[in-house]
Protein backbone atom coordinates (compact mmCIF):
# COMPACT_ATOMS: atom_id res chain seq x y z
CA UNK A 1 0.00 0.00 0.00
CA UNK A 2 2.88 2.37 0.79
CA UNK A 3 4.30 1.82 -2.71
CA UNK A 4 0.97 2.56 -4.31
CA UNK A 5 0.51 5.69 -2.23
CA UNK A 6 3.99 6.85 -3.22
CA UNK A 7 3.14 6.37 -6.89
CA UNK A 8 -0.05 8.39 -6.51
CA UNK A 9 1.70 11.23 -4.67
CA UNK A 10 4.46 11.21 -7.29
CA UNK A 11 1.76 11.53 -9.94
CA UNK A 12 0.47 14.70 -8.40
CA UNK A 13 4.02 16.07 -8.14
CA UNK A 14 4.37 15.47 -11.88
CA UNK A 15 1.07 17.23 -12.50
CA UNK A 16 2.10 20.10 -10.26
CA UNK A 17 5.22 20.52 -12.36
CA UNK A 18 3.06 20.62 -15.47
CA UNK A 19 0.81 23.19 -13.81
CA UNK A 20 3.86 25.42 -13.42
CA UNK A 21 4.16 25.42 -17.21
CA UNK A 22 0.47 26.18 -17.66
CA UNK A 23 0.88 29.90 -17.04
CA UNK A 24 3.44 30.21 -19.83
CA UNK A 25 1.41 28.08 -22.22
CA UNK A 26 -1.82 29.89 -21.40
CA UNK A 27 -0.24 33.31 -21.82
CA UNK A 28 1.09 32.32 -25.21
CA UNK A 29 -2.14 30.82 -26.47
CA UNK A 30 -4.91 32.87 -24.87
CA UNK A 31 -4.20 35.82 -27.17
CA UNK A 32 -3.62 33.69 -30.25
CA UNK A 33 -5.99 34.52 -33.15
CA UNK A 34 -6.10 30.89 -34.34
CA UNK A 35 -9.26 30.26 -32.28
CA UNK A 36 -12.26 32.54 -33.00
CA UNK A 37 -14.53 33.56 -30.16
CA UNK A 38 -17.99 31.96 -30.10
CA UNK A 39 -19.79 35.07 -28.89
CA UNK A 40 -23.25 35.25 -27.37
CA UNK A 41 -22.27 34.31 -23.82
CA UNK A 42 -22.92 36.22 -20.64
CA UNK A 43 -20.34 37.16 -18.02
CA UNK A 44 -18.49 34.31 -16.35
CA UNK A 45 -19.61 34.00 -12.73
CA UNK A 46 -17.74 32.37 -9.85
CA UNK A 47 -20.07 30.24 -7.71
CA UNK A 48 -17.54 28.74 -5.30
CA UNK A 49 -13.85 29.04 -4.51
CA UNK A 50 -11.30 27.10 -2.44
CA UNK A 51 -12.79 23.72 -3.35
CA UNK A 52 -9.44 22.08 -4.05
CA UNK A 53 -8.55 20.18 -7.22
CA UNK A 54 -12.01 19.63 -8.69
CA UNK A 55 -11.69 16.72 -11.10
CA UNK A 56 -15.21 15.97 -12.33
CA UNK A 57 -18.77 17.21 -12.01
CA UNK A 58 -22.22 16.02 -13.04
CA UNK A 59 -25.87 16.93 -12.56
CA UNK A 60 -28.33 14.65 -10.80
CA UNK A 61 -31.88 14.18 -12.19
CA UNK A 62 -33.20 16.78 -9.73
CA UNK A 63 -30.79 19.42 -11.02
CA UNK A 64 -28.41 19.24 -8.05
CA UNK A 65 -24.69 19.21 -8.84
CA UNK A 66 -22.08 16.76 -7.57
CA UNK A 67 -18.32 17.17 -7.94
CA UNK A 68 -15.17 15.43 -6.76
CA UNK A 69 -11.81 16.55 -5.38
CA UNK A 70 -8.98 14.51 -6.85
CA UNK A 71 -6.54 15.12 -3.99
CA UNK A 72 -8.77 14.92 -0.90
CA UNK A 73 -11.00 12.14 -2.24
CA UNK A 74 -14.14 14.00 -1.14
CA UNK A 75 -17.35 14.07 -3.16
CA UNK A 76 -19.58 17.11 -2.65
CA UNK A 77 -23.14 18.05 -3.60
CA UNK A 78 -24.32 21.56 -4.40
CA UNK A 79 -28.09 22.00 -4.17
CA UNK A 80 -28.32 25.32 -6.01
CA UNK A 81 -26.14 28.09 -7.44
CA UNK A 82 -26.21 30.06 -4.18
CA UNK A 83 -25.98 27.03 -1.88
CA UNK A 84 -22.71 26.06 -0.21
CA UNK A 85 -21.36 22.65 -1.25
CA UNK A 86 -21.69 19.85 1.32
CA UNK A 87 -19.63 16.67 1.56
CA UNK A 88 -21.63 13.52 0.79
CA UNK A 89 -18.87 10.90 0.62
CA UNK A 90 -15.21 10.60 1.56
CA UNK A 91 -12.36 8.16 1.12
CA UNK A 92 -12.43 8.00 -2.69
CA UNK A 93 -9.00 7.06 -3.99
CA UNK A 94 -8.10 9.78 -6.48
CA UNK A 95 -11.53 10.06 -8.14
CA UNK A 96 -11.99 10.49 -11.89
CA UNK A 97 -15.06 10.64 -14.11
CA UNK A 98 -18.69 10.44 -12.92
CA UNK A 99 -21.67 8.53 -14.34
CA UNK A 100 -25.06 9.24 -12.72
CA UNK A 101 -27.28 6.24 -11.96
CA UNK A 102 -30.06 8.00 -10.06
CA UNK A 103 -30.74 10.79 -7.60
CA UNK A 104 -29.19 8.62 -4.90
CA UNK A 105 -26.36 6.86 -6.69
CA UNK A 106 -23.39 7.56 -8.97
CA UNK A 107 -20.53 5.56 -10.42
CA UNK A 108 -17.09 7.15 -10.26
CA UNK A 109 -13.64 6.34 -11.58
CA UNK A 110 -10.91 5.75 -8.96
CA UNK A 111 -7.13 5.50 -9.15
CA UNK A 112 -6.75 8.61 -11.30
CA UNK A 113 -3.00 9.00 -10.76
CA UNK A 114 0.50 8.16 -11.94
CA UNK A 115 -0.45 4.49 -12.38
CA UNK A 116 -1.86 5.59 -15.72
CA UNK A 117 1.70 5.80 -17.04
CA UNK A 118 1.81 1.99 -16.89
CA UNK A 119 -1.63 0.67 -17.86
CA UNK A 120 -0.58 -2.94 -17.24
CA UNK A 121 -0.54 -2.23 -13.50
CA UNK A 122 -4.33 -1.93 -13.58
CA UNK A 123 -4.44 0.30 -10.51
CA UNK A 124 -7.70 2.08 -11.36
CA UNK A 125 -11.33 1.06 -11.18
CA UNK A 126 -14.94 2.13 -10.79
CA UNK A 127 -16.81 2.55 -7.50
CA UNK A 128 -20.49 2.93 -6.64
CA UNK A 129 -21.32 5.82 -4.30
CA UNK A 130 -24.53 6.06 -2.28
CA UNK A 131 -25.12 9.80 -2.00
CA UNK A 132 -27.45 9.43 0.97
CA UNK A 133 -25.53 6.93 3.10
CA UNK A 134 -22.14 8.18 1.91
CA UNK A 135 -20.88 4.64 1.28
CA UNK A 136 -18.30 3.81 -1.39
CA UNK A 137 -18.22 0.32 -2.89
CA UNK A 138 -15.61 -0.74 -5.50
CA UNK A 139 -17.29 -2.66 -8.32
CA UNK A 140 -14.70 -2.78 -11.14
CA UNK A 141 -10.94 -3.23 -10.78
CA UNK A 142 -8.01 -3.46 -13.18
CA UNK A 143 -8.41 -0.29 -15.26
CA UNK A 144 -5.57 1.89 -16.50
CA UNK A 145 -6.61 5.23 -15.00
CA UNK A 146 -10.38 5.99 -15.16
CA UNK A 147 -9.78 9.72 -15.59
CA UNK A 148 -12.83 10.14 -17.81
CA UNK A 149 -15.79 7.78 -17.58
CA UNK A 150 -18.94 7.30 -19.67
CA UNK A 151 -21.50 4.49 -19.98
CA UNK A 152 -23.38 3.41 -23.09
CA UNK A 153 -27.06 2.47 -23.00
CA UNK A 154 -26.18 -1.24 -23.02
CA UNK A 155 -24.14 -0.83 -19.83
CA UNK A 156 -20.69 -0.76 -21.43
CA UNK A 157 -18.24 1.62 -19.72
CA UNK A 158 -15.39 3.49 -21.39
CA UNK A 159 -12.58 4.80 -19.19
CA UNK A 160 -9.73 7.08 -20.25
CA UNK A 161 -6.02 7.40 -19.51
CA UNK A 162 -4.39 10.78 -20.16
CA UNK A 163 -0.85 9.56 -19.44
CA UNK A 164 -0.63 6.63 -21.89
CA UNK A 165 -2.22 5.25 -25.02
CA UNK A 166 -4.90 3.26 -23.25
CA UNK A 167 -8.64 3.67 -23.67
CA UNK A 168 -10.33 0.94 -21.63
CA UNK A 169 -13.69 -0.77 -22.08
CA UNK A 170 -15.76 -2.64 -19.49
CA UNK A 171 -18.41 -4.93 -20.95
CA UNK A 172 -21.88 -5.19 -19.36
CA UNK A 173 -20.89 -8.49 -17.69
CA UNK A 174 -17.97 -6.76 -15.95
CA UNK A 175 -15.20 -7.99 -18.26
CA UNK A 176 -12.37 -5.47 -18.30
CA UNK A 177 -10.71 -4.86 -21.66
CA UNK A 178 -7.75 -2.78 -20.62
CA UNK A 179 -6.14 -0.93 -23.52
CA UNK A 180 -9.14 -1.78 -25.69
CA UNK A 181 -7.95 1.01 -27.92
CA UNK A 182 -4.37 2.34 -28.06
CA UNK A 183 -5.50 5.94 -27.74
CA UNK A 184 -4.34 8.64 -25.35
CA UNK A 185 -7.58 9.88 -23.84
CA UNK A 186 -8.94 12.26 -21.26
CA UNK A 187 -12.49 13.67 -21.39
CA UNK A 188 -15.11 11.40 -23.00
CA UNK A 189 -18.60 11.95 -24.42
CA UNK A 190 -21.08 9.71 -26.24
CA UNK A 191 -23.22 10.73 -29.22
CA UNK A 192 -26.99 10.54 -28.75
CA UNK A 193 -27.27 7.52 -31.04
CA UNK A 194 -24.56 5.73 -29.07
CA UNK A 195 -22.49 4.98 -32.15
CA UNK A 196 -19.68 7.48 -31.59
CA UNK A 197 -17.38 8.03 -28.62
CA UNK A 198 -15.78 11.46 -28.63
CA UNK A 199 -12.36 11.61 -27.00
CA UNK A 200 -10.18 14.50 -25.86
CA UNK A 201 -6.58 13.56 -26.57
CA UNK A 202 -4.56 15.23 -23.83
CA UNK A 203 -1.23 15.73 -25.62
CA UNK A 204 -0.76 16.60 -28.39
CA UNK A 205 -4.18 18.24 -28.18
CA UNK A 206 -6.74 16.51 -30.38
CA UNK A 207 -10.48 15.91 -30.53
CA UNK A 208 -11.16 12.40 -31.78
CA UNK A 209 -14.27 10.45 -32.79
CA UNK A 210 -14.25 6.68 -32.26
CA UNK A 211 -16.70 4.59 -34.28
CA UNK A 212 -17.96 2.10 -31.70
CA UNK A 213 -19.07 -0.33 -34.40
CA UNK A 214 -15.64 -0.89 -35.96
CA UNK A 215 -13.26 0.92 -33.55
CA UNK A 216 -11.95 3.29 -36.23
CA UNK A 217 -10.64 6.64 -35.00
CA UNK A 218 -10.81 9.92 -36.90
CA UNK A 219 -10.21 13.59 -36.14
CA UNK A 220 -13.51 15.25 -35.29
CA UNK A 221 -12.11 18.78 -35.13
CA UNK A 222 -8.76 20.17 -36.20
CA UNK A 223 -7.00 21.81 -33.26
CA UNK A 224 -4.92 24.83 -34.36
CA UNK A 225 -1.19 24.11 -34.33
CA UNK A 226 -0.69 27.00 -31.89
CA UNK A 227 -2.68 24.96 -29.36
CA UNK A 228 -0.99 21.60 -29.72
CA UNK A 229 0.13 21.90 -26.08
CA UNK A 230 -3.27 23.07 -24.79
CA UNK A 231 -3.71 19.81 -22.82
CA UNK A 232 -7.32 18.80 -23.47
CA UNK A 233 -9.13 17.66 -20.33
CA UNK A 234 -12.89 17.45 -19.60
CA UNK A 235 -15.53 16.99 -22.30
CA UNK A 236 -19.30 17.00 -22.55
CA UNK A 237 -21.93 17.07 -25.31
CA UNK A 238 -25.31 18.80 -25.69
CA UNK A 239 -28.57 17.67 -27.30
CA UNK A 240 -27.54 19.19 -30.64
CA UNK A 241 -24.23 17.33 -30.80
CA UNK A 242 -22.02 20.28 -29.86
CA UNK A 243 -18.96 19.34 -27.83
CA UNK A 244 -17.61 21.43 -24.95
CA UNK A 245 -13.87 21.00 -24.66
CA UNK A 246 -11.68 21.96 -21.71
CA UNK A 247 -8.17 23.15 -22.62
CA UNK A 248 -6.30 22.74 -19.35
CA UNK A 249 -2.94 24.39 -20.05
CA UNK A 250 -4.26 27.21 -22.23
CA UNK A 251 -6.97 28.05 -19.68
CA UNK A 252 -9.83 27.92 -22.15
CA UNK A 253 -13.12 26.18 -22.94
CA UNK A 254 -13.98 25.58 -26.60
CA UNK A 255 -17.14 24.55 -28.43
CA UNK A 256 -16.95 22.16 -31.37
CA UNK A 257 -19.92 21.95 -33.72
CA UNK A 258 -21.21 18.58 -35.00
CA UNK A 259 -19.29 19.37 -38.21
CA UNK A 260 -16.06 20.00 -36.27
CA UNK A 261 -15.85 23.80 -36.35
CA UNK A 262 -14.13 25.20 -33.26
CA UNK A 263 -14.64 28.43 -31.36
CA UNK A 264 -13.57 29.69 -27.94
CA UNK A 265 -16.21 30.24 -25.27
CA UNK A 266 -13.96 31.58 -22.52
CA UNK A 267 -10.26 32.15 -21.83
CA UNK A 268 -8.06 33.25 -18.93
CA UNK A 269 -9.07 30.38 -16.64
CA UNK A 270 -6.71 28.87 -14.08
CA UNK A 271 -6.33 25.11 -14.67
CA UNK A 272 -9.85 24.28 -15.92
CA UNK A 273 -10.56 20.56 -15.59
CA UNK A 274 -14.21 19.71 -16.25
CA UNK A 275 -17.50 21.01 -17.65
CA UNK A 276 -21.17 20.10 -17.33
CA UNK A 277 -24.32 21.49 -18.92
CA UNK A 278 -26.86 22.87 -16.48
CA UNK A 279 -30.05 21.03 -15.64
CA UNK A 280 -33.30 22.61 -14.48
CA UNK A 281 -34.76 22.00 -11.05
CA UNK A 282 -32.55 23.76 -8.52
CA UNK A 283 -31.76 27.07 -10.20
CA UNK A 284 -28.97 25.89 -12.49
CA UNK A 285 -29.70 26.86 -16.09
CA UNK A 286 -29.73 24.53 -19.12
CA UNK A 287 -28.22 27.22 -21.36
CA UNK A 288 -25.27 27.63 -18.98
CA UNK A 289 -22.02 25.73 -18.91
CA UNK A 290 -20.63 24.93 -15.47
CA UNK A 291 -16.85 24.87 -15.29
CA UNK A 292 -14.60 23.37 -12.61
CA UNK A 293 -10.90 24.00 -12.08
CA UNK A 294 -7.98 22.37 -10.33
CA UNK A 295 -7.42 25.76 -8.72
CA UNK A 296 -10.59 25.24 -6.69
CA UNK A 297 -13.22 27.28 -8.51
CA UNK A 298 -16.69 26.34 -9.71
CA UNK A 299 -18.05 28.79 -12.29
CA UNK A 300 -21.08 29.38 -14.51
CA UNK A 301 -20.97 30.66 -18.09
CA UNK A 302 -24.48 31.80 -19.18
CA UNK A 303 -25.53 31.48 -22.81
CA UNK A 304 -22.80 29.01 -23.72
CA UNK A 305 -25.23 26.25 -24.70
CA UNK A 306 -27.54 26.90 -27.68
CA UNK A 307 -31.18 26.06 -26.92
Amino acid sequence: MAIRKTRQVAGHIVRASLWALAGLTGAAQASDPGMPDCGGTGALRVLDEKQGAIESLAFLPSGKLVFSNNLSGVLKRKDGPAMAPVAVAEGLKFPGGIVVNSEREIMIGTGNGLGGLTPSLGLAGIARVDLIAGTVMPVIKGLSMANGLVRATDGTYYASDDLAKSLDRVLPDGTVQRKWLAQNSNGLALSQDGRTLYVNQFLPAGIKAVNLVDGQVRDHAKVPSQRSLAGLDGLTIDDHGNLYVVAYFSGEVWRASPQGSLCRLVSGLSLPSAVAIGREGQGFLPDSLYIATHSGRLMALPGAVPR
